[in-house]
């Protein structure tokens, strides 16, 4: 009997010091997936002094946790930045005004040690530059001025440098909406997925233009004299564009009706299917600001400012008519968001709240809840994942 007791108190005290390493196992486990799964954003902002500038954002999805640093500082504007597919060069503009326009900027970045490091400035030969896109090769830059109301093409080096050669492509027209619509304005550049062509929304003379490319021998070259130009209804005020995955379909979100449209694009052109509210008011100076897809295509999201501050969402009965499923509120002029990695989560930037807030997304029904978890930013207009 002795031994037996003897021998069950050794059994039970070998368990407990195995259960005790198993559970330092585990928690060390945790610890590294927390920090594996952390993700970083890129934060475009409007700055008011020399301190603000480009901010890193972390996000931790486990614990949905954010921290947000300003990692490059003394940049006037940063509204809009990007990077190459490797994340090792971003490129942002300084939405400004100059004799030559704003800026255009680019930095290298070491993701192992977080340091990033200026390369390169040029300016944009045209005023308030609102946003850009590297080729699909990385061989160039294209940059949208708004105010300027032309696009830059800036040829760049493998490391990253700006050839200041640039090829300028000038706008030109107006539309009915005199306070918005004077003059053309370039607010957003898109290359389709699949095909070498570029496509620039122009909110001031309600177009959406499809320039052909070519890339090749470390060049890129657009071809304006092949441009096909397609109307959009008369003071809409095109300002973002979507594909969804196959490249079949272009979601564009009219700024100044509050309205999104949808478009099929086949034989290098667009054809309007329908037009949908946002608000469910008429408009003609709207605030509607940017638009996300989800990876599969099913779910349209779009944020409105002005007096409705919301985030819209949408099914788009894959590529049948839109169906409103929610509009949810967010805090003051939600410029911009994001979909997380996983897309369990979405990130509004709200300019005039100064603020970033999380929502949480289901990935079945498409639909939106607003966490607690938010942070203090000043005036955050753009995110990029880094």
């Amino acid at each position: 009997m002795t031994k037996r007791v003897v021998s069950f108190l050794f059994f039970v005290l070998y368990l407990g010091i195995s259960c005790q390493k198993e559970k330092k196992r585990d928690e060390k486990s945790s610890s590294k997936d927390i920090t594996i799964v952390s993700e970083n954003y890129l934060i475009g902002t409007y700055t008011d002094s020399l301190s603000q500038g480009i901010n890193l954002l972390s996000f931790n999805p486990v614990t949905q946790e954010l921290k947000t640093q300003v990692v490059l500082d003394s940049i006037p504007n940063p509204s809009f930045v990007a990077t190459n597919k490797s994340k090792t060069i971003i490129a942002a503009v300084g939405e400004i005004q100059g004799e030559e326009g704003g800026l255009l900027q680019t930095f290298s970045y070491d993701k192992e040690k977080r340091i990033f490091k200026e390369l390169t400035t040029v300016s944009t030969l045209g005023n308030d530059p609102c946003t850009l896109a590297f080729s699909p090769n990385e061989n160039a830059l294209i940059v949208g001025n708004y105010s300027g109301g032309n696009l830059t093409v800036f040829p760049i080096a493998p490391t990253g440098e700006i050839k200041n050669y640039p090829q300028v492509i000038q706008h030109e027209g107006n539309s009915i909406t005199k306070q918005r619509q004077e003059k053309a304005h370039v607010h957003c550049v898109v290359f389709h997925p699949t095909e070498n062509k570029l496509f620039v929304a122009d909110l001031g003379n309600d177009t959406i233009d499809i320039i052909p490319f070519i890339e090749k021998d470390n060049e890129f070259v657009l071809l304006p004299e092949k441009t096909v130009s397609i109307k959009m209804p008369l003071g809409s005020g095109p300002r973002h564009m979507v594909f969804n995955e196959k490249g079949d379909k272009v979601y564009v979100v009219f700024e100044l009706t509050n309205e999104v449209g949808v478009f099929d694009f086949k034989s290098n052109s667009l054809q309007l299917k329908e037009v949908v509210s946002l608000t469910g008011k008429k408009t003609k100076l709207g605030s509607a600001a940017e638009l996300r897809i989800s990876k599969n295509s099913q779910f349209l999201y779009v944020s409105v400012r002005g007096e409705d501050n919301q985030l819209v969402v949408f099914k788009t009965n894959y590529g049948n008519k839109l169906e409103k499923i929610q509009s949810i509120a967010t805090d003051l002029k939600p410029r911009n968001f994001i979909l997380t990695n996983e897309e369990n989560f979405v990130l509004v930037a709200n300019q005039e709240s100064n603020s970033i807030i999380l929502y949480k997304r289901d990935k079945k029904t498409g639909l939106l809840t607003q966490t607690s978890e938010r942070v203090v930013i000043n005036k955050p207009v753009y995110f990029y994942k880094l």
